[in-house]
């Protein structure tokens, strides 16, 4: 009986032990808020980085709270030491007596720390011996992002290292590195002295090149594309035109050029050339939708061995709210030989297109032929196009017009990247003519140019130009046809308009004009490393000459997401003429 007594005794003993540590448990959770004073534009880095910030969304034991008031000074000197404060004040204290408790950061950043000096010294090829390169190491010096009297910033200071060592990366110096890298911070005076050794290694030379992939294709179109020769500087530009000439071809998936980058073999360095290539025939089901042309079905059939000669086939049927489109181009080879240019690729083909829009019908015939050149970054185009339309506005207005034109293009590629460029811009002016003959009722001239510039201005802050001027010369709207004339309005030209709702008003519809100016600024703040937002005003218009052309404005605000295909814009846009506001959706920037 004791003994079963005893049993029952230590059972209870136990139990309220373990009931008195829950309730001493229970007694030290405490739930407490953090407020911060005196940090300024600071304060939102020390919120989303401060441990006792983050974890104030739960109760923690007392113990716990008191462990991280007394490490969170230390955060906070960290944290502002990369924004450039080295020398902050930090107050904090822990009111218990309210509910909950509440801890108070009173924090004095001080004086920001300034550059007071920056020296960058060169070592390698660059430096020495042969390659002496003074121009190019003053120019790098000249283009150093951390100047004496900026602020010193962690990631102003990483970035100014990185664009240094790109700038000789991309350019005879593929084994560059940065050996030395120093900020001395002086916290009595807030100075900074910065210095950066860069050491370019040797400089590189091109090589042959070896391909691998290449099964269904023959090598010789590869070497008539191949713009790097054996022998040359090496170039990372280079590098990209041949990766981009070979995907453009649609003969591949993808093409990927690489170099061994090895110090010790600097010399005539093999290419490496990995392809993937694609199927001979390919069919494409799509369906998609655009606030310009709303819902839209499309069937697309590829051969790249069309009469078993090695030319590419697209053709193309595609139905949407104001567009019937059929029509094929056929791309022949590359050029190898002959008095025509090397590389150069000829193409032909024909279209029909019936559209419906401004309360104009248009039908469509195209055909012509084509020669481009392979190099994109500036690439050039001839052609020889033959036009014809007949268009109706309401019951009544029929006309019938075309005509023959010659067409010369160049367009100018400066991007840092081609699928989402940050910076840099692409410029291009259009060329055309046709005599009065047989087909043209009047001697006829085109000039179209346009043109994007993509510019940081700021961590985080970008702008976007846009501009495009045109005119047609000779001929009027009754005899020239739609394909020549202008139109604008819609997602990539005048926002907060209908999809080609700005131009000439002629009985009740809008149709093309002879002239057009179209402009577009943008202001982009990158808020995460996917997304933007942005505003804008733009402004452009159609008429039959400068005398009665009035830019219509449009502005507004929007969301810009940099997705796996491209930058994908979002608008919300204000027509100021209509007085309404328009949803636009985009892909990619209108070059």
């Amino acid at each position: 009986m004791l003994k079963r007594f005893g049993a029952y005794l230590r059972m209870f003993a136990f139990s309220c032990l373990i009931l008195l540590q829950v309730c001493s448990y229970a007694q030290t959770q405490q739930a407490y808020q953090v407020d911060i004073n005196g940090a300024g534009d600071q304060s939102a880095l020390l919120d989303k980085h401060l441990d006792i910030v983050k974890r104030s969304e739960d109760a923690i034991p007392s113990e716990e709270l008191q462990r991280l008031i007394d490490i969170t000074p230390e955060q906070i000197r960290g944290l502002l030491a990369t924004e450039g404060y080295f020398s902050p004040v930090i107050r904090q204290t822990l009111d218990r007596s309210s509910s909950p408790w509440r801890v108070r950061l009173d924090i004095t950043p001080g004086p920001p720390t300034l550059v007071a000096t920056v020296r960058i010294v060169f070592k390698g090829d660059i430096a020495s011996g042969p390659h002496t390169d003074q121009q190019r190491m003053d120019r790098l010096r000249r283009r150093w992002n951390l100047d004496p009297g900026d602020v010193f910033r962690q990631t102003a200071w990483n970035d100014a290292k990185s664009e240094l060592l790109k700038g000789l990366l991309l350019r005879d110096y593929p084994a560059a590195v940065i050996t030395q890298s120093e900020a001395r911070i002086d916290p009595q005076s807030n100075s900074a002295v910065l210095t950066i050794e860069a050491d370019s290694g040797p400089a590189f030379t091109f090589g042959q090149l070896d391909i691998q992939g290449l099964q269904r294709y023959t090598r010789s179109m590869i070497d008539i594309l191949n713009p790097i020769k054996p022998g040359e500087p090496y170039s990372q530009e280079k590098l990209n035109e041949l990766q981009s000439r070979l995907e453009d071809t649609g003969y591949f998936r993808s093409a990927f050029a690489t170099v061994d980058v090895d110090p010790a073999k600097p010399h005539d360095v093999p290419v490496r050339l990995d392809l993937t290539e694609n199927k001979r025939k390919r069919l494409a089901l799509g369906i998609g939708f655009s606030t310009d042309t709303g819902a839209r079905a499309q069937v697309k059939w590829l051969d790249r061995n069309f009469l078993r000669r090695d030319w590419r086939l697209e053709s193309e049927l595609r139905i949407d709210r104001e567009t019937r489109l059929l029509g094929g181009d056929i791309f022949l080879p590359p050029i190898t030989s002959g008095l025509l240019p090397h590389g150069w690729q000829p193409s032909f083909g024909a279209h029909y297109e019936r559209t419906t829009s401004g309360g104009e019908i248009d039908d469509r015939i195209r055909t012509g032929v084509r020669l481009t050149s392979p190099n994109k970054s500036d690439e050039k185009a001839w052609a020889l196009v033959y036009l014809g339309d007949r268009q109706h506005i309401g019951d009544t207005f029929i006309n019938n017009r075309q005509a023959l034109i010659g067409s010369f293009t160049y367009t100018k590629r400066r991007l840092d990247h081609p699928l989402t460029p940050r910076r840099g811009y692409v410029a291009s002016i259009e060329l055309g003519a046709g005599l009065r003959g047989v087909i043209n009722e009047s001697n006829l001239a085109r000039v179209v140019t346009r043109a994007t510039w993509l510019q940081p201005l700021a961590p985080r802050w970008r702008a976007v130009l846009r501009a495009q001027a045109g005119q047609v010369f000779g001929g009027s709207r009754q005899t020239v046809p739609a394909d020549l004339l202008f139109r604008t309005g819609g997602d990539q030209s005048v926002r907060g308009y209908g999809y080609n709702s700005l131009g000439v008003l002629q009985n009740g519809a809008v149709v093309g004009g002879t002239v057009t100016a179209v402009m577009s600024a943008e202001l982009v703040r990158q808020l995460t490393p996917q997304w933007g937002a942005a505003v804008f005003v733009d402004a452009g218009n159609a008429a039959d000459s400068w005398q009665d052309l009035t830019l219509k404005r449009g502005s507004g605000v929007g969301a810009r997401w940099r997705s796996p295909i491209g930058p994908i814009n979002i608008d919300l846009a204000y027509g100021h003429a209509t007085r309404e506001p328009r949803l636009h959706f985009s892909v990619g920037y209108a070059f």
